[in-house]
């Protein structure tokens, strides 16, 4: 539908108030991304971490991105990571 588009899933298994604290227990909040294109996850992983969150890459659309719809294991799921 998009001729040249490069599609990346993240931001949206968690809500907005979470999002707009990245910090929280200690930790950063979780985001899970998944695509197509290794490049343009990489992008995005790289802005997500300026926003002071941490990315975990989920694979592909077919792969990561079903885990995050409604009826997956993920969606609301509100990750923290440690050092």
């Amino acid at each position: 539908m998009l001729p040249g588009a490069l599609v990346v899933k993240a931001f949206n298994h968690l809500s907005a108030s979470l999002l707009a604290n990245p910090i929280a227990e200690g930790g950063k909040r979780v985001l899970f991304v998944s695509g197509e294109h290794p490049a343009a996850k990489q992008k995005l992983a790289a802005l997500i971490e300026k926003l002071g969150v941490f990315s975990i890459d989920l694979g592909t659309l077919e792969q990561g991105g079903l885990a995050q719809f409604p009826g997956g294991p993920l969606p609301a799921l509100n990750l923290v990571k440690h050092n």
